[in-house]
């Protein structure tokens, strides 16, 4: 094991997140002979689970493989599963239920859910301020949302502050997102990494953001120690390369625990109208003045947004934004329902010849 592992042993379950709501999922499982850990690095459906003996690796049951209808049924990053040893493997027989997700719809043409990380309160949406397309305030608004669907809070992180040029104006224009807090740190030289600590306490947390913006470096620099290899930026548009090829949860000092996961280069949603509402609350406000219910937005008489947009008192990119999401939403949801009745129909069939091959 590495140095890493053998620091893990003397970690509990509580310390790990453990509580009574894993506590009420597991509690009819005991009796079965299984044991709980939790998915603290997860690298192609192999996993290290950490139990209340210390950290191992694990595997997936051969009947979890069938019993599993979609990705989503597969345990992540940050998940708590029950399990049972054999000639000292560790197997995964379930997937306790989680209390909160970050996810985003798979990537290419397929609809459905590919979960990031799992039981997770916070989520760090960390861009940069080096210039290039490593701040974007479009991207921070969709990470928003998808923490709003997955039920962490979010907290945007701009790394690199030693490299800004003007960090009012950065900072003025990360208010935009509302109420989400905001910090200016920097990986490199240490600023606001111990402030950034204390306002998440213990907790689980996650970072996403896109490459090259400084997640590892930023991990490095709150665990104290290069832990996790770092990569050079593209000089023509300060894009990075994805240095992390797995996801893996560190433990920092007050009960902190930090998920790596990849660098993200489809945000496809997953969520529905309230969490875009959760993400744009200065839109959807003004959107309770509008004359009709089910206002578009989009020119019909009455309407309150497009009376703020009019006046000044939106962003223009920030309600194309919303609209564009909207949008995405209500055709995601329209995919889905289809998917949904065609599953349906094939598990209707699979039924029916289940019961004529039992009568016949």
């Amino acid at each position: 094991m590495s140095e890493n592992k053998t620091q893990d042993t003397t970690i509990g379950l509580n310390q790990l997140g453990w509580d009574e709501f894993f506590e009420g999922e597991f509690s009819p499982l005991r009796d079965q002979g299984l044991i709980p850990g939790r998915i603290v690095r997860e690298t192609h459906h192999l996993y290290d689970v950490h139990t209340a003996s210390g950290r191992h690796p694990a595997q997936i049951s051969g009947l979890f493989h069938y019993r599993a209808a979609v990705r989503a049924d597969y345990p992540t990053i940050g998940d708590w599963v029950a399990m049972f040893e054999s000639g000292g493997t560790f197997v995964i027989e379930k997937v306790l239920a989680r209390k909160s997700a970050f996810s985003r719809k798979t990537a290419g043409r397929e609809i459905d859910e590919q979960i990031i990380a799992a039981n997770i309160d916070i989520l760090f949406i960390v861009n940069a301020l080096d210039g290039g397309r490593n701040f974007n305030l479009r991207g921070i608004e969709r990470y928003i949302a998808m923490a709003a669907e997955g039920g962490a809070r979010p907290v945007i992180v701009l790394n690199k502050s030693d490299l800004c040029p003007d960090r009012e104006q950065a900072l003025a224009g990360a208010v935009i997102c509302g109420d989400v807090p905001v910090h200016l740190v920097s990986a490199l030289t240490g600023e606001g990494l111990d402030e950034l600590i204390e306002d998440c306490g213990a907790a689980t947390v996650a970072l996403t953001g896109p490459s090259g913006v400084g997640k590892s470096a930023l991990i490095n620099a709150l665990l104290g120690e290069e832990r996790i290899r770092t990569g050079a930026q593209r000089q023509t548009d300060l894009r990075g390369r994805h240095t992390t090829t797995h996801k893996e949860l560190f433990f920092l000092r007050g009960g902190l625990m930090l998920i790596d996961t990849p660098g993200l280069r489809e945000l496809g949603l997953w969520a529905d109208k309230d969490d875009i509402d959760s993400a744009f609350t200065d839109i959807s406000e003004l959107a309770m003045g509008c004359r009709f219910k089910d206002c578009s937005h989009q020119g019909e008489p009455g309407c309150a947004v497009q009376k703020a947009l009019a006046e000044g008192r939106i962003d223009r990119g920030r309600y194309e934004n919303y609209l564009t999401m909207k949008g995405e939403i209500s055709f995601l949801n329209s995919k889905a329902d289809v998917r949904s009745r065609l599953e349906r129909k094939v598990k209707e069939k699979r039924l029916s010849k289940i019961i004529k091959q039992f009568y016949i």
